[in-house]
């Protein structure tokens, strides 16, 4: 219970924060202040002049006065010879605040304009698009559908040395214990459906579901009496529903949060292995006109793990597991952001030395531009990311050392690159490479992971 109170007390602190964070943001800055007040005279000084009255709608918008941007926007469109990418915004403005009826008008308002530039054409046509699916009578479901390869240089994690530890005592480990390279075939799948129940506050019934299964060229066989040392064959099944709101859709109109309940299931060679159960918060907010993004979870769970005689001890992993994360991402320039996600991790188990607690942090730096080949319309996407992971397990294990107890600290670092072929179904490519450093030889490894997967976005 203690490890409970203590992550609880962690994760009211930091909703805490940013609530507060939130709140703040709707108070505009001294130097925002002074610039929409300069906007504003230069309007009251030119009230025919366009540009002016645009650069105090942004203004407004930039300083989270939503209502006021929409209200200078829609004043410039008494002029008739008005720019139609004014309709546009307005109707991206209206997208934002959820007010889809008005948004689709604005925009196909826009759209019926032949003066519409054909960059503006797409985005406007986009918009519409998304518009008639959030609002279709059956609600709102995305997600993405994958097949691919993988190859690893290391897919058990075996240990770089051949000096292994063994009740304290080091021994060289036979040849089924080294590492071996493989090659498998995967699909990944997920989905998430939304269903608005067209209250104020912004209901919504939001229902997340994702599936990955493998199968490797050189997997055992699916006998689950002896003890494998070849790569594992794997289904990994998850799922959440839980309504999505906005607690202040007056003070914080773009602060919402869910309460979950979540549930996860994963066979290990056509037999399950584990299976959990539990609840979470989703606490997310965006800010400087939706260039900023912070986010934070918190994710409680039972997790019971199946007694099976080819894993040693594999019921004595269960345990309550919880988890904090911490997200945000940033618009650094058109179409490129940074973020970073920090989660902490605390698995309790019946043994101690499954027991653990983690930090995992990540920077991620994204991309997107035109084709280098040239040509319209598609963007390509490039990603790079790092971070580490420091583990520390609650309690030394007797058959490895039982005077250590284990602390892994490991790194990922990997590329990836979107190829649009046709709408909504792209190349991608990917490289990682891990490598995890601990205090006990056994558990040191080094991985290198390349795939490709063609990857269908519905």
């Amino acid at each position: 219970m203690l490890r409970v109170g203590l992550m609880a007390t962690m994760v009211l602190g930091g909703v805490s924060a940013l609530g507060a964070t939130a709140l703040a943001q709707q108070v505009p800055t001294p130097n925002t202040d002074a610039q929409v007040n300069e906007a504003f005279r230069e309007v009251l000084r030119s009230p025919g002049n366009l540009q002016a009255g645009q650069t105090y709608a942004r203004l407004l918008v930039a300083a989270g006065n939503y209502e006021g941007g929409i209200a200078a926007l829609e004043r410039l469109l008494l002029d008739p010879a008005a720019d139609p990418s004014i309709r546009v915004e307005l109707g991206v403005l209206y997208y934002r605040v959820e007010s889809y009826g008005m948004a689709e008008g604005y925009l196909r308002a826009a759209l019926a304009d032949p003066r519409l530039s054909n960059e503006v054409r797409k985005v406007a046509e986009s918009l519409v698009q998304d518009i008639a699916r959030r609002t279709a009578p059956g609600g709102f479901l995305v997600g993405s559908l994958s097949v691919g390869l993988r190859g690893q240089t290391n897919p058990t994690a075996a240990a770089r040395s051949d000096r292994l530890m063994f009740g304290g005592a080091p021994y060289t480990r036979g040849d089924e214990l080294r590492r071996k390279g493989g090659m498998d075939a995967f699909l990944s799948a997920n989905a998430a459906h939304e269903w608005d129940f067209g209250t104020q506050d912004s209901a919504t019934l939001v229902t997340t579901a994702n599936l990955f299964a493998n199968r490797y060229r050189n997997a055992a066989d699916y006998n689950t009496r002896t003890t494998k040392y070849d790569p594992r064959d794997l289904v990994a099944l998850g799922a959440t529903t839980g309504v999505r709101f906005k607690p202040a859709p007056s003070d914080a109109p773009d602060l919402t949060v869910r309460p979950y309940l979540a549930g996860s299931e994963l066979l290990l060679d056509g037999h399950q292995y584990m299976a959990s159960a539990g609840v979470g918060l989703d606490v997310d907010y965006r800010l400087n006109g939706g260039a900023t993004l912070v986010g934070a979870t918190y994710d409680i769970r039972r997790t019971a793990f199946a007694d099976r005689a080819d894993i040693f001890e594999s019921g004595a992993q269960s345990g309550y597991e919880q988890f904090l994360q911490l997200r945000g991402t940033q618009e650094v320039a058109p179409l490129q952001t940074v973020g970073l996600d920090v989660v902490l991790r605390d698995h309790n188990a019946s043994r101690r030395y499954f027991a653990y607690r983690s930090v995992e942090a990540r920077a991620t730096y994204s991309v997107n531009y035109s084709s280098p080949f040239g040509g319209e319309g598609r963007l390509w996407g490039s990603s790079l990311y790092a971070g580490p992971t420091l583990r520390q397990y609650d309690g030394s294990d007797p058959l490895v050392d039982p005077s250590v107890t284990r602390r892994d600290v490991e790194w990922r670092v990997g590329a990836k690159q979107v190829v649009p072929v046709v709408d909504s179904i792209s190349l991608v490519l990917a490289v990682e490479y891990a490598t995890s450093d601990s205090n006990l030889p056994n558990y040191s490894y080094g991985n290198l992971i390349g795939q490709t997967s063609v990857v269908w976005n519905f």
